[in-house]
C-alpha cells in the first residue's frame, strides 16, 4: 500500500474502529485453540450485538424449526466460523450507517447495496459450494468499506469524487477515485481489513473484487464470486451502484464459478426480497 493510502486508513481508524468486541472475536475465531465456551464469552460482553446475532440466527436465512435461544447454543449448531461472520457483518451496521454518510445524500444507498452483494454472495456460495455462505455473505457486505475509508478519511477529496461521478455517470468510478485522490476504495477496504487483522481471502475481497481473474488460482475464488454478487445487485437495482463497473459479470468468473445465466436469473428472481429480510436483521 501507499504512504497516502496508509495516512487515510490511520485517520479512518480513529475515528470508526470495529467494534472491539467484534475485533476479538474475529481473533478468537482465528485461534485454531480457541473454545467455543471462549468465544461465546467474548460475544456476550457486547449484549446488544450478542441479541442481534441471534436475531440473524433465527431469520429466514438458517429456516431452523426451532428457535436459538442462547448464543452459545448459535455456536454449539452453527459453528464457530458461521457465528464470526454474523457477528462482524452485524457490527459494521454501525460503521456503514454511521452519521459521516449524512453529509453526502448520494451515499444513502451504500449500506443497502454492501447487504445485497452479502446476501447475493450467500446465494452463490450455496449453489456453488466454493465458499462457507457466511464467509461469503461477510465478504459481500465487506466489498466496498473502502468507500467508508475515503469518505471518513478524504472527505474533501472524495466529495470531489462523487461530484464528478454525477457530472460523468458513464466514467469508471474507480477512474474518477484514482483522478481525484491517487487511490481507490479496493486499496482503501484492503488497508483497513489488513489493519483490523482480517484474513487474506477478506483483505482479497476488497482489493480485487473488480477484477478477481488477476489473482492466482488460489486466490480468486471468493473475490470472483463477490464479484458476480456485485453486479448481480447492481442489476437489481438496490442501493449505491456507482461503484460497479460492468452491466454482466466477467466471463471468466463465471466459468470458473461454473454459473450459467439460468442459476443466475433464479438467484436474482428471490434477491430483493431477501435483501429487506437481511436488512431487517441487521438493523441496528
Amino acid at each position: 500500500m501507499t504512504d497516502q493510502v496508509t495516512s487515510v486508513v490511520q485517520r479512518v481508524q480513529a475515528l470508526a474502529t470495529l467494534p472491539t468486541v467484534a475485533a476479538r472475536i474475529m481473533k478468537v475465531a482465528d485461534d485454531p485453540d480457541a473454545s467455543i465456551s471462549r468465544l461465546h464469552g467474548v460475544l456476550n460482553e457486547d449484549p446488544v450485538l450478542a441479541a442481534r446475532v441471534l436475531k440473524v440466527v433465527n431469520s429466514a436465512f438458517y429456516r431452523r424449526s426451532k428457535a436459538i435461544a442462547s448464543t452459545l447454543t448459535a455456536i454449539h449448531i452453527l459453528g464457530v466460523s458461521s457465528v464470526r461472520s454474523i457477528a462482524v457483518a452485524a457490527s459494521l451496521t454501525r460503521l456503514f450507517r454511521g452519521p459521516q454518510l449524512a453529509r453526502l445524500k448520494e451515499l444513502d444507498g451504500l449500506w443497502d447495496h454492501a447487504v445485497a452483494v452479502g446476501v447475493a454472495a450467500r446465494a452463490l456460495a450455496a449453489r456453488t459450494r466454493v465458499s462457507a455462505p457466511d464467509e461469503a455473505q461477510l465478504a459481500g457486505v465487506l466489498h466496498d468499506l473502502g468507500v467508508v475509508v475515503a469518505l471518513q478519511g478524504d472527505f474533501p477529496r472524495f466529495r470531489g469524487v462523487i461530484e464528478q461521478a454525477i457530472a460523468h455517470p458513464h466514467t469508471p468510478f474507480r477512474q474518477l477515485e484514482q483522478e481525484g485522490m491517487a487511490m481507490d476504495h479496493q486499496q482503501l477496504g484492503a488497508a483497513l481489513c489488513e489493519a483490523w487483522n482480517f484474513p487474506p481471502q477478506l483483505v482479497n475481497v476488497c482489493l480485487h473484487h473488480h477484477d478477481p481473474m488477476v489473482l492466482s488460482a488460489e486466490e480468486r475464488m471468493l473475490p470472483a464470486l463477490v464479484h458476480v454478487a456485485d453486479v448481480m445487485a447492481a442489476q437489481v437495482g438496490i442501493g449505491f451502484v456507482r461503484t460497479v463497473e460492468h452491466t454482466e459479470p466477467d466471463p471468466a468468473a463465471l466459468e470458473l464459478l461454473r454459473l450459467d445465466d439460468e442459476a443466475l436469473a433464479e438467484i436474482r428472481a428471490g434477491l430483493g426480497a431477501e435483501v429487506r429480510e437481511a436488512l431487517a436483521q441487521l438493523a441496528a
